[in-house]
């Protein structure tokens, strides 16, 4: 303890501080995780039966794990990768104390920035960071705050900087356990409305709208505007589930049905545009299909970083595939849903084929719990 101490006597204001900072990141965690699990036992305290459900909430609990150990796996290599990296670089020599040279490292290195570059900057890196963006920012990001606002669950804004921070597949997966636990709202049989009919306010649609067009324009973003670009995006995506009104409905053409379907028809063209230039990317000498799937599992597999989000991709999609074969649904039918989601997603993403999956029709009527 007092080699400790002493280590700590002898850092500079600058060198406490990136410590300080990077403390802080895993206490965020902690204390993200303490109100998520606090919003998961508040909504199962007000369950009268617990129990008929408890399948399925150990199912998503175990996606959360296998999620959570997966994509940190990677999470810890990359801060091993570029611990080492830097040093390496900067030729340091080991007689420093590991904290010195700890403290050193996060003075100068931005591994928020770095980790981003990372899988941002190349075209098929860019293939797959897309997807898990255009998730967050469109089908997600509505979702946590429809599905928050009718079972009434708290601290939403919990999930969403969780997911942030830590990984999305893991926020989601909880956000799943947290549906799962509650009860939701019996409708009036006088109540004719549906949930194509909710009303998207101006405090959801607007933030997100303006997300995606981050998304759009981060291939064309340089050094400077970069990280600007990317900060708008996470903090954009908080604010609506800051406050999270009941939900309303409304015979006006800006509802449920038709922001899903916005969302969706916006993602198309940002998604093709990605994949053309991924395969632009090959060379012409094999610009196959077989070749741009190949291409993409060696970059899934190039970086530590790349493989976190990378495989935060794929746990998210799989979790979105199995909460949607498992739950009542106000889409279509799950002869065609689950099909379209196996087939579809690996080729348009999880950003396209989710929204148009959660967009609920008008011709469908409000689909009971039975057999949840």
């Amino acid at each position: 303890m007092s080699d400790l101490i002493g280590s700590l006597g002898s850092l500079s204001p600058q060198q406490l501080l990136a410590l300080s900072v990077f403390s802080s990141y895993f206490l965020l965690i902690l204390w993200l995780f303490s109100r998520v699990l606090e919003s998961i036992s508040l909504t199962s305290s007000k369950n009268k039966d617990p129990s008929r459900r408890a399948s399925k909430i150990s199912l998503f609990w175990g996606l959360t794990i296998g999620s959570f150990a997966h994509t940190w796996f990677y999470m810890f290599q990359y801060m091993a990768w570029s611990f080492a990296n830097y040093e390496a670089k900067e030729a340091i020599s080991p007689t420093s104390t590991i904290l010195q040279r700890v403290a050193n490292w996060l003075v100068n290195t931005s591994l928020f920035e770095e980790a981003w570059y990372t899988v941002c900057l190349g075209k098929i890196n860019w293939a797959w960071s897309e997807q898990l963006c255009l998730f967050t920012v469109g089908a997600w990001t509505v979702f946590l705050y429809i599905e928050g606002s009718r079972h009434q669950i708290t601290h939403v804004w919990a999930y969403m900087i969780l997911g942030q921070v830590v990984a999305i597949s893991v926020a989601s997966n909880l956000f799943y356990v947290a549906l799962l636990s509650s009860t939701r709202p019996k409708r009036s049989d006088k109540d004719k409305s549906t949930d194509a009919d909710i009303a998207v306010p101006a405090k959801l649609w607007l933030p997100i709208l303006i997300s995606i067009l981050t998304i759009a324009t981060s291939p064309f973003t340089t050094e400077t505007t970069f990280l600007p670009n990317l900060l708008v995006m996470h903090a954009l995506l908080i604010v609506p589930l800051l406050s999270i009104s009941p939900l309303k409905h409304t015979k006006s053409w800006f509802k449920l049905s038709i922001f899903y379907l916005l969302i969706f028809l916006i993602s198309i063209p940002i998604r093709s545009r990605t994949m053309l230039a991924a395969a632009g990317s090959l060379p012409e000498t094999d610009a196959s299909a077989l070749a741009l799937v190949q291409e993409q599992w060696k970059v899934l597999h190039s970086h530590p970083a790349q493989s976190s989000i990378g495989w935060d991709v794929v746990w998210s999609s799989l979790s979105f595939i199995v909460w949607s074969a498992l739950t009542p649904s106000a889409s279509r039918s799950k002869l065609f849903t689950i099909p379209y989601l196996i087939l579809a997603t690996p080729f348009a993403s999880i950003g396209l084929t989710a929204p148009y999956v959660l967009r609920p029709r008008h011709a469908d009527t409000e689909v009971s719990e039975k057999g949840d």
